[in-house]
């Protein structure tokens, strides 16, 4: 069993890690608006998400939510506080929504993206909210993109990429994992005897 542990760590710590792991932000909008409006610089990065949930319990309330950077829109259509379910617990309208979900382009989504909250009720206009995000660029997935440009110009067969070179640590680092487990069975043989 400590051989099995000792073998995926190592096959772990041999592998290559590859951008941010993506994160999801919530922001709830309610009567006074978006919470947060403005969500803290520095909690996203290219290829994250923003949630809004729409939870305004004013009656005949609805909920558009635009989206904008430098001329690129984007819209949530009408959301609603809650949705009629069937005796199933499935929507009976596929077009009613609760939540809206915006995921920024892993690439060139970087800057300030402004949020407009736009509640109405009974069809009427009756409140207006801003908010915004600063979406941070994603270092990581730049360097790996630069490496390939890199590697592209050189056309080198014999510069290896940093995945090559994960990829063989982790076949010597099993290799070696192999060998010493061979080792410890043997020992445990003469032990036996």
């Amino acid at each position: 069993m400590r051989i099995l542990t000792v073998a995926l760590c190592l096959v772990m710590l041999a592998s290559p890690v590859v951008g941010h792991e993506l994160q999801i932000y919530t922001v709830i909008v309610n009567s006074e608006g978006g919470q947060p409006a403005d969500i803290p610089n520095g909690t996203l990065k290219e290829g994250d998400s923003v949630w809004f949930w729409m939870k305004d319990t004013t009656e005949n309330a609805t909920l558009v939510i635009l989206i904008e950077k430098d001329g690129a829109t984007a819209s949530s259509g009408d959301l609603v506080f809650e949705c009629e379910l069937d005796e199933n617990g499935s929507k009976v309208n596929e077009d009613c929504n609760t939540r809206y979900d915006f995921v920024f382009n892993p690439h060139n989504s970087a800057g300030v993206w402004n949020f407009t909250f736009l509640t109405y009720v009974n069809d009427t206009l009756i409140k207006t909210s801003d908010g915004s995000v600063d979406i941070q660029v994603d270092l990581h997935d730049e360097m790996h993109e630069n490496e390939t440009v890199v590697a592209e110009d050189a056309k080198s067969d014999a510069e290896l990429s940093t995945k090559s070179i994960a990829g063989i640590m982790a076949v010597i680092s099993l290799f070696g994992i192999l060998f010493i487990a061979s080792q410890m069975g043997e020992s445990n043989k003469f032990e036996e005897e």
